[in-house]
């Protein structure tokens, strides 16, 4: 092989060895985020995934799916940092590159939108978290039916309508994703618990106090690892 030839095809390795070090390096980074957040170290977690939105950006280029996912893991840190205005615009452009990137209907962006709903939610702005749980109900009604994921939608979306006082609204709500809980995930699940506490809430601001205190029992007993009490 000739000298030049020689120099180009290293060239290329070169070039080929470091894209495959920044991709194994923005895996190991994006992984300690997850695996510190998971453990509650939200400071350790915040440093590796900034770190990793730096090594996507360098690695892939703004428009790619690592990237958004960098991006959408930070707001999370922040979300559970309680820094809520913070989480809010990663989320946000987290939630911007992905709906580029697979369209507003994706499930994936469902997720996102989700996640932006909370922290909207957990700022108060309760009608606008309204509309982005709607977004994701729709989205996850389309693609899974009658399943856990449209179960904790149906949830989400009662919990910010009882938020703003729509009792009956609420339950409607919150008594069809009880009902779809039950069937994909069995009367005792957690999951179901923390529907029949949003349903004890809204019984109880409707002045029906014994209703209240038996779903509040049914919920007790599911988390206690007991059968639910006789009604």
């Amino acid at each position: 092989m000739p000298n030049s030839s020689r120099q180009f095809a290293a060239l290329l390795l070169a070039v080929a060895l470091d894209c495959s070090a920044g991709e194994v390096e923005w895996k190991m980074l994006l992984d300690q985020a997850t695996l510190h957040l998971q453990r509650g170290s939200v400071q350790q977690a915040e440093m590796f995934a900034r770190e990793a939105v730096a090594e996507a950006g360098r690695t892939f280029g703004p428009a790619h799916r690592a990237t958004d996912q960098s991006i959408a893991t930070l707001g999370l840190v922040l979300r559970f940092s309680q820094r809520y205005p913070e989480a809010e615009k990663e989320l946000r452009h987290a939630l911007a590159l992905r709906e580029k990137s697979l369209g507003p209907r994706d499930p994936a962006v469902a997720v996102l939108l989700n996640n932006l709903a909370d922290v909207v939610q957990a700022q108060k702005k309760y009608a606008e978290a309204e509309k982005l749980h709607r977004r994701v109900l729709a989205v996850f009604e389309k693609a899974y039916g009658d399943d856990p994921k449209t179960a904790a939608s149906l949830n989400n979306l009662g919990a910010v309508i009882l938020a703003q006082g729509r009792y009956a609204e609420a339950e409607s709500v919150l008594r069809r994703s009880l009902a779809m809980k039950e069937k994909t995930l069995g009367p005792y699940s957690p999951s179901v618990a923390h529907t029949l506490g949003n349903l004890a809430r809204v019984a109880e601001a409707q002045g029906r106090k014994t209703e209240a205190d038996r779903l509040i029992a049914r919920a007790t007993a599911i988390h206690a690892g007991g059968a639910a009490p006789a009604r």
